[in-house]
């Protein structure tokens, strides 16, 4: 009776021990993501990278015009993590792009001469809105986690990388004047489609290689706040409307109504405002047709983690 109630007594210690061990290992790993979904949101800064706005990115950033009027993005996104080091994003996000040529006005007033880059911007006078809804797939890597049994993969905050595939669908603006915005697409400014000695038409849908950076906090087992700056490489260069050489006005009448061709001529041709003489002879340079433009945002993210499987299959 006795050897019985000391081996009953015996194997209710060892699995209180074995179950201490275990919380105590599921309590180690409360920073580790286990291998499952999690859903979130993100917004933040956008930013457009064209042919319109400054040459340098600090330039974009730093100039007193900047911050008078910034563009906002954001959209929700469901993740899987694959292995703590691993995961797989798919995300839908919509917001506006802005840029302006405006944005040179700092470096115009100290240029040495007419001819610097930054007053030959500001003297062109352009401006560029976008809207942009935007569907991508995404990879991320979290290297300090691909050994997960090591020290710092426990620490809560992380840096990431990612990349992948985004398609994205915008309707690009810019101003008539000093007044209201009109789409530039309808206006073909540079000619788009008119045939032969001109450029070919774009399509309003685009596909674009997402390029990100950024570091991730564990707030628990569930909650993860992150900041994170994404960089979208696309393949066209009308995303502010300015790409390659100014066409005549007579080209535009040839094409539109007496009305539309004098709108498209204006926004095609703002040096006015500046009180530049107009116009620009057709075949001068507006932009640079070598350089595709691109879009980013500084997001701010936040995701639930919605535990569907804690075993740590990787071993």
């Amino acid at each position: 009776m006795q050897v019985m109630f000391n081996r009953n007594l015996l194997v209710l210690c060892m699995s209180m021990v074995l179950c201490y061990t275990a919380n105590a290992q599921n309590a180690a790993r409360i920073y580790i993501e286990p291998n499952g979904w999690s859903i979130g949101t993100n917004a933040g800064l956008s930013d457009l990278w064209g042919d319109v706005g400054t040459q340098s990115a600090i330039d974009h950033y730093t100039n007193s015009k900047y911050i008078k009027r910034v563009a906002f993005m954001g959209g929700m996104f469901g993740r899987y993590t694959i292995h703590p080091a691993m995961g797989i994003r798919i995300g839908l996000n919509y917001g506006s792009l802005y840029a302006s040529d405006d944005w040179n006005y700092d470096l115009a007033l100290v240029a040495p001469n007419q001819g610097a880059d930054a007053y030959q911007r500001y003297a062109r006078g352009q401006n560029a809105r976008d809207f942009i809804f935007e569907g991508s797939f995404l990879l991320e890597l979290t290297p300090l986690r691909f050994n997960p049994e090591s020290k710092v993969a426990h620490r809560r905050g992380q840096p990431f990388i990612g990349f992948g595939f985004a398609y994205f669908h915008y309707t690009p603006y810019s101003r008539v004047g000093l007044g209201s915005w009109v789409k530039t697409y309808d206006l073909k400014l540079e000619g788009q489609g008119f045939g032969a000695g001109f450029p070919p038409a774009y399509s309003l849908w685009q596909p674009a290689v997402p390029l990100v950076i950024g570091y991730r906090w564990d707030m628990g087992q569930h909650l993860n706040l992150g900041i994170e700056f994404m960089y979208r490489m696309t393949f066209t260069d009308y995303l502010d409307g300015v790409s390659g050489k100014y066409i005549s006005y007579t080209d535009f009448k040839n094409h539109f109504t007496s009305q539309q061709a004098l709108i498209a001529y204006e926004v095609a041709d703002k040096g006015y405002l500046k009180g530049f003489e107009q116009p620009n002879a057709a075949g001068n340079m507006r932009g640079n047709p070598g350089n595709n433009d691109s879009y980013s945002t500084i997001t701010l993210t936040f995701f639930y983690k919605v535990v569907t499987n804690t075993h740590e299959w990787w071993h």
